[in-house]
């Protein structure tokens, strides 16, 4: 529930008003704004729903990698709707995985028509050790 709660999103140029080039931000449960309640209660409630229905989650990175804005890029919608298939389709289910300990996830080694360099996102980053501090920092 962690990431759920935590909700790391970007706001746009044409979003709001002044900004004109992406600007990280946490947005708890992805939607704060729209959310009237405590995010603890959505985490709850989303929670609850998983576990009754078996539920399988996938947490696809469909924003920036490689880099602050500026220096990465955003990862191709070719690259994020062939992620979203394969999760539904069941071919993530027959991969392996490795775990990050820093962001508690298991992160598939391989992903059928997807460059294996986006699924670890430390990969698509010139400089790891920048890399390292950004994660790092996100964590905290």
């Amino acid at each position: 529930m962690f990431h759920f709660m935590a909700g790391y999103t970007s706001k746009l140029s044409g979003t709001e008003r002044g900004i004109k080039e992406p600007k990280a931000v946490f947005s708890e449960c992805f939607a704060a704004p729209f959310m009237p309640r405590p995010a603890a209660i959505y985490a709850k409630m989303l929670g609850e729903k998983i576990k009754e229905h078996k539920t399988v989650v996938y947490l696809i990175n469909t924003g920036w990698s490689g880099g602050p804005y500026g220096v990465g890029k955003r990862i191709e919608i070719k690259y994020s709707r062939t992620m979203v298939t394969a999760a539904l389709t069941g071919s993530l289910d027959i991969v392996k995985y490795r775990h990050d300990d820093l962001f508690n996830l298991d992160i598939p080694v391989e992903c059928p028509d997807v460059p294996l360099e986006i699924l670890d996102p430390k990969n698509t980053w010139i400089d790891k050790d920048s890399y390292d501090l950004s994660a790092k920092k996100l964590t905290q």
